[in-house]
């Protein structure tokens, strides 16, 4: 701690030491010094913050001596004659290419191709998924991985380019005769800025925006602090307030796209894979806020280059770090601290973003971690409910760490490395005692829990501009997930002798080798070619094993395999309103000896630069898949396993997940207003599930656990419905969708149609966010239908004298109930400030404003039947045979975060 008080008192003092360049004097005499060694050493001896375009002063000397000269007088010395200028912007320096003087309005050359990148401003660093267009055209592209963009069918060398990325103001850059057109810099500006090529031309910080393929979102992590959240900014639970995503449970980072479970969704991180999305049982999401650049979210229909899920794609790209001047941010909440630092690497040839997050939940126990983990130890099992406060005393903490480099080897190649680790430690130990009426002791409740489990990811991506009409990339991905959990549950009598036992261990792992070569073609000006290779080598152990009164149950589950994907896709421009993208996906698999063939086709026709319809339709595969453990019991985690066999022949085996996608939609835009409205439809096969029922033995008088499979089906339709409008400093959106989620399991209930767990008929996401000068504002409400209940058959055991000796729990047969309607109001306040040094904000927010009581799920109280058994033998089936699971209730969080 000593250590960390030190390090940041000397980051702050070298913050407060900045220099004023007004002040600064400069003394130099240079002999033909290569102008990049010019600004190298005013950056390095006078402190200056300088950002520029190595192409722009490639070739370029300086040559002169210099005396006592102010840093305005130097720059114009150095850069006379030499077709560059600059701006100074809140002490930082731009060069940009000097404005020729030609005569803008008269084309000379028509139907062109542009080539360019979209930088920031503030870091040098370059902007994936940026939104390219032509102003006025239905037509445009986006920036790739490396923030690269191809540009066809520009119609003169007199139009108008538009840059919009989240987060930034649109930018635009008007062509002129004479001008390069292949080699186009956009630097995005968060603040006013007006350039002699370039000008902002709008103050939009947009938080969500559609992309330009269907059911793609792009979320800016910069905007996510303005929300309501516990603590800090949360990237996967900021997801959740999109239509088709469920946002109806507080307490869980899962992603629910579209009625289908979050293990059936793609998550990438700078390439490779997070089989585990959360921190602390869900509260919190598996990636820390600080090292996210930008989101791609794909609800449905995504194309050729993706593969692997049935459900939806979560592509997230990390932060570079910063090629210009180092930046430091530092967060603390009531669970949690964080700390980022983006510094620039061999005078701006490279970048390095470092970010790190560590829960202090085992040094300090605020009220707000006990409610949290009361909230998960009523749901996780059938304790008793746990009031004593002195009971809840677990060690348990969290931690993960981001780590990229990345480095511009050339001009056309980009080298960079991206490390993740993140993990959960509980150890937990309860004792339980319950007396009679007399402060007799009655039994003895014994609880013993351990369990750690995170991620492990690295990609070493290789990226190459082969020409303005072809860039490839290579990368190399290494995930691990892990997950071990051992739980003992032990009721003794007075005198000590055990009663009754329970124990559930688990285990689970993951390990992903995958090589990626991705590449591009532009082909004349229609055909945008996407093709290339995946190879994925997997490994994956799941273990089970439970014990109810001596007796065993379990499962085991070895498997490895090799998978081999080829994709290419063509977005066509087939008129100048209507685009095709038609895509295919081979899928060679070791585990079934059988090929996958996936075609994609996607269709959007705009019928002016404001409204379009849009069609898509394809089939996904899905051969690691998570197993769910259902066990009425416990909620015990589901597990990731291999299938193999593929769908034609399950009768030895576990079949590959098979989904059909089918989505149609319009969508309108004008003055700052989106409306978006889809229709969905999924079959998907190849479900399956562990049912564990508890039997009878009338032999020895105890249960046995008896966990069966169960393969089935799963036909999903819905709608997505969205309205977002940003006026001024407001912006706000209305999201509801209505949907229907139905399972048809052979062994369960006779094969009749179930709804599924994920079936939530209507979900209405209201948010509302308003950034004044020194406050950020934002409240949000959310409301869900009822989801469905499974209550498992129960049957009671009688001996010949009508006492209860016993009971049988059969989970094949269940009776299909619903929770109770979920809706919840959310707000958040945060105070803004700023000097010469840093800026930062003091908030709160508030979760459950008007404290509704919303139920979680339900848990079959064993405890319940045991005392059935012990206390009342010839009774009937008890009234409290479920405990409701309650999420949060009225809970507030203060946060503070510096940015210097």
């Amino acid at each position: 701690m000593r250590t960390l008080l030190c390090f940041l008192f000397a980051l702050i003092t070298c913050c407060l030491l900045a220099q004023d360049v007004s002040r600064i004097k400069i003394t130099e005499r240079l002999d033909d010094v290569s102008l990049g060694k010019v600004l190298r050493l005013l950056r390095n001896k006078y402190d200056l913050k300088i950002a520029y375009d190595d192409a722009l002063i490639t070739g370029i000397t300086v040559d002169g001596a210099f005396t006592g000269l102010s840093v305005t007088n130097f720059l114009d010395a150095i850069l006379k004659n030499k077709g560059i200028d600059y701006q100074l912007l809140n002490g930082k320096i731009l060069l940009v290419p000097k404005q020729v003087d030609l005569d803008i309005n008269t084309p000379s050359l028509f139907d062109l191709t542009v080539f360019g990148s979209v930088v920031d401003a503030n870091t040098g660093e370059n902007l994936p998924n940026a939104l390219v267009r032509v102003r006025g055209s239905t037509k445009g592209t986006s920036t790739n991985k490396d923030g690269y963009f191809i540009l066809p069918e520009v119609p003169t060398d007199t139009s108008t380019i538009e840059v919009s990325y989240l987060g930034f103001k649109k930018a635009e850059i008007k062509l002129a005769p004479g001008k390069n057109k292949s080699t186009l810099k956009f630097f995005m500006e968060e603040s006013a800025l007006e350039l002699s090529e370039f000008v902002v031309v709008e103050n939009l910080r947009k938080t969500v925006s559609y992309g330009d393929e269907i059911s793609q979102m792009t979320i800016d992590p910069e905007n996510l602090s303005a929300l309501p959240s516990l603590g800090e900014f949360d990237i996967f639970r900021s997801l959740q307030l999109l239509p088709g995503i469920s946002g109806t449970d507080e307490t869980s980072s899962a992603l629910t796209i579209r009625n289908s479970p979050s293990a059936h969704n793609l998550v990438l991180f700078d390439g490779f894979t997070i089989y585990r999305l959360d921190h602390f049982f869900g509260v919190y999401s598996a990636i820390n806020a600080d090292a996210v650049r930008n989101i791609q979210v794909y609800k449905g229909g995504f194309g050729a280059k993706y593969g692997g899920r049935v459900s939806g794609v979560v592509d997230i790209t990390g932060k570079t770090g910063s090629f210009n001047e180092p930046n430091y941010s530092l967060g603390v909440n009531l669970l949690s601290a964080r700390f980022s630092a983006n510094v620039p690497i061999n005078g701006g040839k490279g970048a390095l973003h470092f970010s790190a997050r560590r829960a202090y939940t085992d040094i300090i126990r605020s009220k707000l971690f006990e409610n949290l983990y009361r909230n998960f130890r009523d749901g996780s099992n059938d304790l008793d409910a746990i009031n004593a406060a002195d009971v809840l005393r677990p060690d348990f903490h969290f931690y993960d760490l981001n780590l990229k480099a990345t480095y511009k080897v050339t001009d056309k190649d980009i080298l960079s490395l991206s490390v993740y680790r993140g993990k959960d430690i509980l150890d937990a130990n309860f004792e339980d005692i319950f007396r009679d009426s007399n402060n007799n002791i009655i039994r003895i409740q014994e609880v013993e829990e351990h369990a750690d489990w995170g991620n492990t990811g690295l990609g070493l991506m290789w990226s190459r501009n082969w020409s303005a009409n072809f860039n490839s990339n290579l990368q190399l991905a290494y995930s691990n997930h892990f997950y071990q959990y051992n739980y003992s549950d032990t009721i003794s009598d007075a005198n000590a002798d055990v009663r009754r036992t329970y124990d559930l261990d688990r285990y689970n792992n993951v390990r992903d080798i995958q090589v990626n070569l991705r590449n591009e073609v532009f082909l004349g000006n229609k055909h945008k070619v996407d093709f290339g290779i995946n190879y994925s080598n997997l490994d994956v152990t799941s273990e089970l094993m439970i014990n109810d009164q001596e007796r065993l149950s379990g499962r085991l589950f070895n498997g490895s395999g090799n998978l081999i994907s080829f994709y290419a896709s063509d977005k066509y421009y087939l008129t100048g309103k209507l685009l095709i993208n038609p895509g295919l996906r081979y899928n060679l698999s070791s585990v079934s000896n059988k090929g996958f063939l996936s075609p994609r086709l996607a269709a959007i026709y705009q019928f002016n630069p404001h409204f379009e319809i849009k069609a898509s339709g394809g089939k996904y595969f899905q051969i690691i898949r998570e197993q769910t453990f259902d066990d009425p019991f416990t909620n015990a985690q589901d597990g990731w396993i291999l299938s193999d066999l593929d769908n034609q022949n399950s009768s030895n085996g576990l079949s590959i997940l098979e989904a059909d996608h089918w989505i149609a939609g319009f969508q309108y835009q004008k003055n700052n207003l989106t409306v978006d409205v889809e229709f969905y439809a999924k079959q998907v096969s190849g479900l399956n599930e562990n049912i564990v029922s508890y039997v009878y033995n009338p032999i020895t008088n105890t249960r046995t656990p008896r966990i069966s499979d169960a393969t089935g089906t799963s036909d999903i339709i819905g709608m997505d419905f969205l309205v977002q409008k940003e006026i001024g400093n407001y912006q706000g959106w209305l999201s509801y969708t209505r949907s229907k989620a139905t399972n048809r399991f052979a062994n369960i209930n006779d094969g009749d149609d179930i709804p599924a767990r994920e079936d939530q008929r209507n979900e209405l996401k209201l948010v509302n966010i308003v950034e004044l000068p020194d406050w950020n504002l934002s409240a949000t409400w959310t409301y869900g239908s009822g989801r469905p209940f499974y209550e498992p058959q129960i049957t009671l055991i009688t001996d010949s004298q009508g006492n209860t000796i016993n009971y049988d729990v059969n989970n094949t047969t269940k009776a299909i109930t619903r929770l109770p309607a979920y809706h919840r109001l959310d707000i958040s306040a945060a105070r803004k400030f700023e000097n010469d040094y840093m800026k930062g904000e003091l908030g709160i927010s508030i979760l459950n404003v008007y404290n509704r009581l919303n139920i979680q799920s339900r848990r079959l109280n064993r405890e319940a039947l045991n005392n059935l058994i012990d206390e009342n033998p010839g009774g009937a089936v008890p009234t409290n045979l479920y405990r409701n699971i309650a999420l949060l209730d009225f809970t507030p969080s203060i946060f503070i975060n510096l940015y210097f």
